[in-house]
């Protein structure tokens, strides 16, 4: 017999549960970015090279970092670089974008039987700088013909990392000054994506946080740093000591310059000996002003005024050592003893090979101070000296980033003088790449003076990539035959290097 008695709470509940535990959902989104890369003196381009690109800066999308690759001498396939150019020929000039890396949370990722991928379309135009927009040259992936599918794994020699077009536009097309593609001997080309994202089901719902649907970006909101530095500027009066440096005074807090630094910390300790514990006032005459400033502006808001701090200190492929303008710009580090001186058919190649945060303005007090090679050593060395390891850590990246042949050997010398060891890598690793250029500088015999040890420890350098040249002219040679087969659908890319000492070429494996 039914029975007259109303379902309790409880078992409407699993009623419902027992009811939705059979449906699922899927859905399939895209998001989009856009792209513009102008390029400028496009005439001193000619005759670079076939295959020889000029890149993009990197830009972010969908978590994953895309860079664009012009190429003015076209990008000519294997059968194609193996035959003589027709007479009279009208090249064409390439165009591509490649997949060179990914954050931390890459969205649009499918694991699929070729490996990691991502789907999207993509749109390149080459505009029509006249201003009518009725001539921009558009050529992209349209909704009826699917997505094209591009390899996250930029270390496989077969993978297809790059998507673009070999016969973009012929150059005698974009060079007519009529045409309004190139205006004041500069070229404009637009680039926009789509990411194919899905959401739900099991194979992509592996990690539910991470739907970007529902992501934040936490990164729009103001730090610690923000809010304390505003202390400096809107709460000035409520200072309780000054640093002099150089005759320049600078109000300060000494509970945030005590915590910031342990060094203040004993310079500024209440009941100390020192006068200026007894004083407040700390007179420092081992560091120039300009490099106090900074100094001060990242003890308060914990980066430097270029946004240098709010993102990883790693990125060039250096890890930072833990505590521990050229070279011909004038000044000294004196306790160091370094001195620093542009829509039309056309046929869609298949991919190939090949190669963020908020902004801040400078603060009204920084105008003038250039973040270049020379200020970046000072403030590495008052860094080390007032053991703010982070800072040091910061510099210690940005000079990794810098180094160039000007400036390694006087670099290399700092690093060995600060027991900067990343950065000394870095440095001895740059240098042995070059080092008939490096020798012609001042900074060499600088070099020799002050850290005459470094010659032995360049020595084993020079010998090492030596060896690894010879170890990889064998592999190659070994090789060569497999490396042929196959190959035409692969097309030779652009790598680019995290590591700041790699000068990667045109004619490498993928990125």
């Amino acid at each position: 017999r039914a029975s007259d008695t109303p379902p309790t709470m409880a078992q409407l509940a699993q009623t419902t549960q027992a009811a939705l535990s059979g449906q699922s959902k899927t859905v399939t989104v895209t998001v989009t970015g856009e792209h513009e890369h102008v390029i400028s003196g496009y005439s001193l381009l000619k005759g670079i090279g076939d295959g020889e690109p000029i890149a993009s800066d990197r830009f972010t999308v969908g978590g994953h970092e895309w860079v664009l690759l012009f190429y003015p001498d076209g990008k000519r396939s294997i059968s194609e670089t193996q035959q003589a150019p027709p007479p009279n020929d009208d090249p064409y000039a390439a165009l591509f974008v490649a997949l060179i890396g990914e954050g931390p949370r890459p969205q649009g990722v499918v694991h699929s039987s070729s490996g990691r991928v991502v789907r999207a379309f993509h749109r390149f135009t080459l505009v029509d700088q006249t201003g009518t927009g009725n001539r921009d040259i558009t050529k992209g992936r349209q909704r009826d013909q699917g997505a094209v599918k591009i390899s996250c794994a930029r270390q496989d020699p077969n993978a297809r990392n790059c998507h673009g077009y070999r016969k973009f536009v012929r150059r005698s097309v974009l060079e007519n000054p009529q045409h309004g593609y190139l205006v004041d001997d500069t070229i404009v080309i637009r680039y926009e994506i789509e990411l194919v994202v899905t959401n739900g089901g099991a194979l992509h719902n592996r990690n539910p946080k991470a739907n970007p649907l529902l992501s934040i970006d936490v990164s729009s909101f103001p730090t610690l740093g923000d809010q304390v530095r505003k202390l400096l500027e809107d709460d000035a009066d409520k200072t309780d000591c000054v640093f002099e440096v150089e005759g320049e005074k600078f109000p300060a807090h000494s509970l945030i310059m005590s915590a910031r630094s342990s060094a203040f910390r004993a310079m500024l300790r209440t009941g100390a000996e020192m006068r200026e514990g007894s004083e407040g006032v700390v007179r420092l005459s081992d560091i120039r002003s300009p490099v106090f400033r900074l100094l001060m502006h990242f003890i308060y808001s914990d980066e430097l005024p270029d946004g240098s701090g709010r993102g990883p200190v790693t990125d060039n492929g250096y890890r930072a050592s833990g505590p521990g303008r050229t070279a011909s710009t004038a000044g000294a580090l004196t306790s160091q003893g370094v001195n620093t001186g542009r829509r039309a058919a056309g046929t869609e190649d298949e991919p190939g090979s090949a190669p963020s945060g908020p902004t801040n303005s400078t603060p009204p007090d920084l105008d003038g101070i250039d973040l270049d090679v020379a200020m970046t050593q000072h403030l590495l060395v008052a860094a080390d000296r007032y053991d703010l390891t982070r800072l040091r850590a910061i510099c210690e990246s940005r000079l990794c980033d810098m180094v160039d042949v000007e400036t390694a050997a006087t670099t290399l010398a700092l690093a060995e003088q600060n027991h900067a060891h990343a950065l000394k890598r870095a440095c001895l690793e740059y240098t042995a790449s070059h080092l008939a250029e490096v020798m012609q500088t001042d900074g060499y015999k600088h070099m020799e003076q002050s850290c005459p040890q470094l010659a032995s420890e360049l020595l084993r350098t020079v010998a090492l990539h030596a060896s690894q040249q010879q170890q990889a002219a064998a592999a190659a040679a070994a090789n060569s035959p497999l490396a042929l087969a196959g190959a035409g659908d692969i097309v030779p890319g652009f790598a680019l290097s995290p590591a700041p000492v790699a000068v990667a070429g045109a004619t490498g494996g993928p990125v």
